[in-house]
């Protein structure tokens, strides 16, 4: 690498170029050097893939416990703190860990260690949404600067406070110091097509994210971009980043008079005329016929508004209200503005109002300025909990239930019991959303009323209510855990088995192997044995794999047949667990050989399914 450095400054001395451009145009017309994963065996690299996939794996924990105990947030750190110490453990190693930011995952060397359907809470949508592509943690990382950056992934958009902020700009503000991202702006590439630029812009972050897996020893340095580089040419630029402009800070009446300004442009451009007239009334003196009178108006202006889908101007008018209390008014005519503003936002909340909201809201393919319709429905009063209730079992798309939930998490802070009472519907959707709603609102019980759901008599909301639980780390999400594992249904019991590694491992372990090692084992369904005998394996423990070890060495003369196919249940449940100790188990045995054909045959696909888990490949 030093040579070509030289060779290129000599060139360049002899042409008179830039030697730095010279050396950067270079380095993408060498041949390809080498990644990290192409220097290693197989067993190296899933070894670090797997690593990964635990980070994240005890991530996802962390960031479960986190929302299910938000209001405890002196404890933020302990519930991070096996995620860090694992995370710090691999950069020691490693020095860096870099990964590249697909729609729905995360992938490092290329294997997927993070992937989710999509949702609100997958993380990596929420980075590639905003345009992140790499995302680099680097050796020095504090658990202060984890814990920051796991709390930007929790952070709700929707909310009031973070309307206007998404992932790249709350992580610029953090100025993290061992977490650098690539950002991918919006922007055209020459006279190519979209499809054509999105391809461009994938080579640009498959280039970066070569350079970042690079076995050169000066990889960080590599992984920087000119324009030359790339041989791409960007015109017509109209926004930077991050420019800091320095000047005298405008003083609070400035800013008054600005906003004022603002307010008044509000008015005399986007308000249709009649508002401002009985905004203009409003200033004159009033009585008590005049304000009944103008509630009746403006009660009219809001039916035309909700027929027109007009959330804007509705949220002006309530505004302009507001702004009324600054201005000099006729005695008493504060007190009747009150009033009228006060029936305003009772009729916003009227049940066949919110119906008409609901059926706008149902009709949208894509939700037209949500902000809006958020402020709408915020501005409402507890009396409107209810009927807005009513209107939300009737939707049926996602984004708008959850709007509508949002705003209920905001309006039913103090009416915690309205949406606990619903928890025992038989409509699962209803029941889910008043899970979201709870969540948002964050009350101390929360695990408590969580694990009211663990009697609920729709199988699927106790199933999501376990998984819930057992992403916590605590004792008492244990304990609601181990419970489960006796429950009736054989679905709770296998998730219960699934989720016990999530806690102590010794503690699993010692559970788990008593439970199939018991003779009551034997008479339970093939897939239940496979989920125990996975969970089992997900623990990585030496007394598991040795477990495993003596039971596919195992012959008997008696109930050859029973055994042949009890191995085979252990070594499809070992394939399901993705355990990195599972697969060089299941491949010494091969090499050892296992007696049994079939038994054989199966834990050489199992290897395989597990190979391609772990690599990717």
């Amino acid at each position: 690498m030093a040579e070509e450095k030289n060779a290129a400054e000599k060139a360049a001395a002899e042409k008179k170029i830039d030697p730095r451009s010279v050396y950067i145009t270079g380095t993408s017309r060498m041949k390809k050097e080498k990644t990290v994963l192409d220097d290693l065996d197989e067993a190296e690299a899933a070894q670090r893939i797997a690593k990964v996939n635990e980070i994240f794996d005890q991530l996802q924990r962390s960031i479960k416990t986190i929302g299910i105990y938000r209001h405890n947030t002196a404890h933020y750190g302990e519930y991070l703190e096996r995620t860090y110490r694992i995370l710090s453990d691999f950069l020691e190693q490693y020095d860096a860990l870099p990964l590249k930011v697909e729609t729905l995952s995360f992938k490092f060397m290329n294997a997927p260690v993070y992937q989710e359907e999509a949702s609100e809470q997958n993380l990596a949508n929420k980075f590639y949404r905003d345009g992140v592509r790499i995302l680099i943690f680097r050796k020095g990382l504090t658990a202060e600067e984890l814990l920051n950056w796991v709390l930007i992934c929790l952070t709700n958009f929707r909310s009031a406070d973070y309307l206007h902020e998404d992932m790249v700009s709350l992580m610029w503000k953090q100025e993290f110091a061992f977490i650098e991202y690539v950002v991918v702006e919006t922007f055209a590439v020459g006279v190519e097509s979209e499809s054509e630029a999105r391809a461009e812009v994938d080579k640009i972050v498959n280039y970066l994210y070569s350079r970042l897996t690079s076995a050169s020893a000066d990889h960080i340095k590599f992984a920087r971009i000119s324009l030359e580089d790339l041989e791409i040419e960007l015109e017509d630029i109209d926004q930077a980043k991050g420019v800091v402009i320095k000047g005298n800070p405008a003083t609070p009446e400035q800013k008054a008079k600005v906003l004022d300004q603002i307010e008044e442009q509000d008015q005399n451009r986007m308000m249709p005329k009649l508002v401002v007239i009985l905004f203009r009334v409003l200033e004159e003196e009033l009585d008590v016929d005049l304000v009944q009178s103008l509630q009746e108006v403006f009660g009219q202006l809001l039916d035309s508004f909700l027929i027109h889908e007009d959330f804007r101007t509705i949220n002006q008018v309530l505004r302009k209200f507001k702004s009324l209390s600054r201005k000099n008014l006729p005695s008493g005519n504060l007190v009747y503005i009150q009033q009228i503003e006060s029936r305003f936002i009772g009729m916003m909340g009227e049940p066949e109002r919110l119906e008409r909201v609901a059926d706008i809201l149902e009709s949208m393919a894509e939700i037209r300025e949500p902000q809006e319709i958020h402020r709408y429905l915020t501005r409402l009063d507890e009396n409107a909990i209810v009927p807005l209730l009513t209107a939300l079992e009737r939707m049926e798309k996602v984004d708008p239930r959850r709007l509508v939930c949002d705003a209920l998490a905001v309006l039913g802070k103090e009416q915690l019991d309205v949406f606990q009472r619903r928890l025992q519907s038989n409509k699962a959707n209803l029941v889910r959303d008043m899970m979201y709603v709870i969540d948002k609102i964050n009350p101390p019980d929360k695990l408590k009323i969580i694990a009211t759901l663990l009697n609920h008599p729709n199988l699927a909301i106790r199933l999501e209510a376990l998984q819930t639980i057992g992403q916590g780390n605590d004792e008492t999400c244990r304990a609601y855990v181990m419970k489960a594992l006796e429950d009736p249904d054989t679905q709770m019991r296998i998730t219960a088995a699934r989720l016990l590694p999530n806690f102590d491992l010794s503690h699993a372990t010692r559970t788990l192997l008593s439970l199939v090692q018991h003779d009551e084992f034997s008479r339970k369904e093939p897939n239940e044995q496979m989920a125990f005998f996975a969970a089992l394996a997900m623990t990585n423990t030496p007394e598991a794999m040795e477990y495993f070890r003596e039971q596919l060495r195992q012959s008997s003369l008696l109930g050859k047949k029973k055994q042949a196919d009890l191995k085979r249940i252990m070594v499809n449940g070992l394939a399901m667990s993705g355990s990195i100790a599972a697969y060089k188990l299941l491949k010494a045995e091969l090499e050892a050989g296992i007696k049994e054909e079939d038994v054989s045959a199966a834990a050489e696909r199992a290897c395989a399914k597990l190979r391609e888990k772990l690599l990717g490949t």
